[in-house]
Order: C-alpha cells, then structure tokens, then sequence
C-alpha cells in the first residue's frame, strides 16, 4: 500500500487512474468509427442483390450505395477538484465513480437466414442440392416439388434412368439435373463359357460381340518399315521426315486397301470420344447435331478394354460437359456441377471398359468439368459432352480395321504383341473375330447357377451378345430365392443386392419451397435446403458527454481522506460521406466476374 500522508495531490491523482480513463474514452471514439464502418459495409449485400420491382436491377445499378459516416472532429475537456484532509487516525479515502450520457442515437439491425436443419425450404437463388437413396430392388416412388414419380421399368437400371428422364422432363417438378451412382456390391462370379466370349469381374457379366478384325501399331521412328496384315498382305513405307507425317502415311497405305480402314492418331490425341445427351451420364446411340453418334461404341469399347489388358498400357479416361443453362433460367449450370457430371461419364466409360476386360489400376479417370464454348459457337455442342479416351504416357499409333467379317489380321510383322511393348514401329495388339455360341455355358453367381439363354430379347436379334445379355439378367431378377438382382446394358449385365441403394442426386435453381419425400425403399438423406436464422443489432451515438469522481480510502492509526472529483465531456461531430469511388469500382469488378 503506498504511503499516502507522503504523497502531494498530484501523486494521488496519478494513482486513481485518471488518465488510464481518459485514454479509455479516446479509445471508445475509435471504436464507434470501427462500428459505424462496419455498419455500412454490412448494407452492401442489399445495395447488391437484383430486385424484381427495379427490373432484376440492384440499387448499386441505380447509382446508390451505403452512407458512411465519419467523426470528423472530437473535443476533450476535463477539470478536476481536489480535496486532502488529515485526521489523527491518518485515514485516506479516495473514490471514483462514472457515468455517460448522450443525446444523439442512430440504431441500424440486420436480419439473414440460412439452411442448417432438414426443412426443405428455401430463399436462395442459387443452385440446390438433394440426395436420396433407391434400394435397388424398390418399386416405390418419388415426390419432388408436389409431383409424384412411380418408379417403373423391368430391372433397377431401367427404373433409376426412367426416373431420371420423367423427373428432368418435368418443369413442374423443378429439377433440371438428377445425377446416379449405382451401388458397387461384390460378389463371386464365374463362368464356363470361352474367355474370348464372356468376361466376368466381381460384379459384371460381359457378352463379347463378334466383331471384325482390328489392330494397334506403335509408330515410334521414322523410318521405312513393312507391316505385313496376313499372309498375302504386306503394306510398304518410307521415312517422311518427322513421326507424324510418317503415322499419317502408315494409315493411308493400309487404307489404301478395301479390306481395312486406318487412322493415324498424334500424341494426346482421344484414342476414341464417347458422346452424351444433354444432362445424361450413362452410354447411348443417339442423334445431335444431325448426326448419329456412338455408332459402333460397344465394339470399339471391348477392343480398347482388350488392348489395355493384353499390352500394359495405361488409359487415361477424362469426361467434360458443354456450357448450358437450365431451361427456362437466366443462369449457367454451376462449375461444380458440371464437374460432377463430367465425373460421372468418365466414371461410366470407366465402368465399361473394366467390365470388358481392362484392369482398373491401369484406367486413370478425371473430369475437367466444362469445356469453354468459343466465341461465336453455342452453348449447346454435343462434342464437349463427351469423355476421351487417351493413351497414358501418351505416342504415336495407327489403329487398323478391318471392313468385313472376313479380312483377317493374322501374322502380322514387326510383332510386340507380348506385354510390354518395347520400342520401335510395330504392332502391339490385334483383336481377332470370333463366333458367339454359349448354348452349353452358364454362369455361377454367390453359387447359384444361370444358364445362357439366346433367345431374342430386349431388343436384340437372336444370338447376339445382348441378347444373352438381357436373358441373363431377366433370369437372375426372376429368382426369388436369391438376395439379388440384375440389369443388363447392352451386352454388360451388372449385378446388384437387392438392399443396396442407388445414390441419387437432384439440383434445383428453384426458389419456392421444395421439399421430397418417398415410399417404400425410398428414402431422402438431404433435403433441399437447410435453414438457421440470426440477427444483430448496431447503436452508434453522435454526442456524448462523460462525467467522473474518484476516491481513494487508506486507514492507519490516524485517519487520512483525500477527494477527487471533476467533470470531463467528449463532444465529437458525425458527418456523412459517400462511399469510396474505389470501393464501389472494385464491386463493380468482383461482379462482372461472378457474371
């Protein structure tokens, strides 16, 4: 304790703390600046936001912006009085009180809401997101946006891609993009039927079409070089100066014959271009543009799946979509969506090419979302809705087919056709033709046995690969006394638990209330939108004034009193002033890119 019978008046003053006070009042005008900032730039999302009555104009658009205000001057006085008095019992006793007033208030508030709990509803302009889960055997349905959607078709398959197409098509439901990814159960498969006839992995059954012959050749050097197709074709070359004009003139003197096509393809350039509707993820034939597309996708999908398996090169699989808006809005699909979907068909093409045969550590898979549209050219172009199929590292080939059922490609020189392939011109895999007949061979699933049926089927002429595809599906899904079932595409049929569920995703622009829901095996895991609410509260004051005491008590054996009392006041001035030319400039560009 300090001794105060000791100290002059002014030490006493000092000790109370007075100026720690004063500087404490400074630092309050600061800090009300800091607020009165902050307020303004918190009205900037309102300065901002399109509004339907200003035409979908925001009110930065009209030439308006938040006020902010500024202290433009504070004045500080303080007087003080004190008062020592001295007893024989030496006590000291010195107080401090304090108190503030003021006589000009301004309050702002904001309100903001956003989805934290499964309440299906929402405000927001913005892409949304739902998912749900459709057991694979469900024959339930689905209410999206107040539209009920049965879940018809004869297999799982049929029944999500069904849904997909009535929900999508629907603009009452308000869904322009549903996504699926099927369940990836495992299982113990087995076949009798001929390797080159039918593939099985752990959860697929591959038919292999006939086909026609078909060839690979590495073009690694520029030099003249024989390629020798059969035994009474042999196709000349000579050097051309650099590797791709020489693989150029390789495919043109084999395609110089009528029994065989050839193409020359350069280093990075798509070994084979899967094409895809608007919106779909699965493999199709189709028409856009006015052309047919994916002629011959199957076909070519086994020989790649093959070549990959017999030589040990790596595949690089890349999906992409074209830049489109949803129908009937203003807005571009989101880049994370469109990198989802280009994700999906990779991962299809992917799908098709293991269950043909292909390892799956040699299948690299990535999407690079959206292709940008050149200038001039429309959003809607089906060649970058497409997955590319690349060699990984990439080099020089010629692929070679042959054009009828009867041109063979056998004997072939120079001959790699041992993995792995060495360096230097040569051909590196053949693909030879083959007869279907599987009338004797059957499959083992988890230890129950499906025969092979070649019945027409599905569409499908009889005894061609999908129509031992389709009966071999429609089989396993007929038996009761198994816990799964099966989808036939084209010529893979693919196999499912019954309980396992299909993961669908639907997106909306929306901004009414959505909400979904569904029946048996059906069963939503995030709903559209979840929501939270807050708010807060802001009072900035204009003028104030600030008044004080202070005491301080000590008590020895004699009695010591000092008082401190005074006046301090604070008078600061608020003006207006608009916002920063530089601020609102630097908006006007963060727009014009969200844009």
């Amino acid at each position: 304790m300090p001794d105060l019978q000791s100290m002059t008046p002014g030490q006493i003053l000092a000790d109370a703390s007075v100026a720690d006070f004063i500087t404490a009042l400074g630092l309050g005008i600061a800090e009300a600046q800091t607020a009165l900032d902050t307020n303004s730039v918190n009205q900037l999302p309102e300065f901002v936001r399109p509004l339907e009555a200003l035409g979908g104009k925001s009110l930065l658009d009209l030439g308006l912006s938040p006020a902010f205000y500024h202290y433009q001057h504070a004045d500080l006085s303080c007087s003080l009085q004190l008062t020592l008095k001295v007893g024989e019992n030496l006590s000291v006793g010195v107080g401090l009180t304090g108190s503030f007033g003021s006589d000009g208030t301004s309050t702002s508030s904001e309100e903001s809401a956003e989805s934290e709990t499964e309440s299906g509803t929402s405000s927001s302009s913005s892409t949304r997101r739902a998912e749900l889960e459709v057991r694979s055997s469900s024959t339930g349905s689905l209410s999206v946006g107040g539209r009920s959607f049965p879940l018809t078709g004869d297999d799982p398959l049929a029944r999500i891609r069904e849904l997909q197409d009535a929900v999508t098509s629907d603009p009452a439901a308000g869904v322009p993009r549903l996504l699926y990814a099927p369940p990836r159960d495992s299982f113990e498969i087995s076949t009798d039927a001929p390797e080159d006839a039918v593939v099985t992995t752990d959860r697929t059954v591959a038919v292999l079409g006939g086909g026609f012959a078909r060839g690979m050749i590495r073009i690694d050097t520029d030099e003249d070089t024989a390629y020798r197709l059969h035994d009474t074709l042999t196709i000349s070359t000579t050097a051309q100066g650099d590797l791709e004009a020489y693989a150029a003139h390789v495919a043109a003197e084999i395609d110089a014959d009528p029994d065989f096509e050839a193409t020359a393809y350069a280093p990075g350039t798509p070994i084979e271009r899967v094409f895809f509707p608007t919106s779909r993820h699965h493999l199709a034939q189709f028409t856009a543009e006015g052309e047919p597309r994916n002629e011959g996708l199957r076909s070519t999908l086994e020989g790649i799946a093959r070549m990959c398996r017999d030589s040990g090169i790596t595949l690089r699989v890349t999906g992409h979509t074209d830049r489109q808006r949803f129908a009937g809005r203003d807005q571009d699909t989101s880049d994370d969506l469109n990198e989802a979907l280009g994700l999906r068909r990779a991962q299809e093409v992917e799908d098709a090419l293991v269950a043909y045969g292909a390892p799956a550590d040699r299948i690299e898979v990535e999407s690079v979302g959206v292709r940008e549209t050149p200038r001039g050219e429309p959003r809607d172009r089906v060649r970058w809705r497409c997955v590319d199929i690349e060699f990984d590292p990439p080099f020089h080939c010629v692929i070679v087919k042959a054009t009828s059922a009867t041109a063979s490609l056998s004997g072939v020189t120079p001959d790699d056709l041992t993995a792995p392939i060495s360096t230097g011109n040569a051909w590196f895999h053949l693909l030879a033709p083959r007869e279907l007949s599987l009338s004797e061979s059957s499959v083992t699933i988890d230890g129950t046995e499906f025969a092979f049926s070649g019945a027409p089927g599905g569409g499908a002429a009889s005894g061609t690969a999908g129509a031992f595809a389709h009966n071999l599906a429609t089989s396993i899904t007929a038996n009761t006394a198994v816990d799964f079932t099966a989808s036939a595409d084209a010529n893979v049929v693919t196999v499912y638990r019954k309980s396992s569920p299909f993961t669908l995703t639907l997106y909306t622009v929306e901004e009414r209330e959505m909400s979904i829901s569904g029946t048996e095996g059906v069963t939503v895991t995030r709903e559209f939108t979840r929501t939270s609410s807050s708010s807060s509260e802001s009072t900035d004051s204009s003028n104030s004034t600030v008044a004080f005491g202070a005491t301080v008590d000590v008590r020895y054996s004699r009695q010591y009193e000092t008082t401190i009392t005074g006046n301090s006041s604070i008078t600061a001035r608020l003006v207006s002033i608009p916002a920063p030319p530089q601020f609102l400039e630097a908006i006007q560009d963060f727009l014009s890119q969200e844009g």
